[in-house]
């Protein structure tokens, strides 16, 4: 049963005494409708789509604007779900206010890792597994950087620098 966004009082009544059968202790409201979505997670979703396309402009966009650190966190982790998150992308979007970070399974090395853990130097938890060009000299750096650092997210035994 599909359900009309805009109800009259006495449909929300009959539908909150249905609920309410069912089990439900859902609190009904006078307009029972999604919240839109926000205009920045819809450009953020164009640019998901589309990030392929645009990646090699970002680089240009990124460094000759300011993004919020909440976007440029978006875009890391747009980027590392394509699987395109590298150590310029993410040096040049690290923000000194992230606490969160994950690069897991991305083409992150020592080098970017140890940049942005000179950036961010206030990261709580980092994810690093499935990263294959990370080694024992990178998490020094991390742990040496941000001191912060509660989670660190390996997912296998590091490799030694060759």
């Amino acid at each position: 049963m599909q359900q009309q966004p805009y109800k009259n009082n006495n449909t929300i009544l009959q539908s909150a005494l249905y609920k309410r059968s069912l089990g439900s202790v859902k609190a009904v409201t006078s307009l029972e409708m999604e919240k839109p979505q926000s205009l920045v997670n819809l450009c953020l979703g164009v640019l998901a789509q589309h990030f392929e396309d645009i990646f090699e402009d970002l680089h240009n966009i990124a460094a000759n604007l300011s993004f919020p650190p909440e976007i440029k966190m978006a875009l890391a982790a747009i980027a590392r779900r394509k699987k395109l998150l590298n150590d310029d992308f993410l040096v040049l979007l690290a923000g000194s206010s992230w606490e969160i970070l994950d690069v897991s399974g991305s083409d992150v090395s020592d080098f970017g890792l140890e940049k942005v853990a000179k950036i961010c130097k206030s990261l709580r938890a980092v994810d690093i597994s499935r990263c294959s060009k990370i080694t024992r000299c990178g998490v020094s750096e991390l742990v040496s950087h941000c001191r912060s650092l509660e989670i660190l997210r390996c997912g296998f035994p590091l490799r030694e620098v060759v």
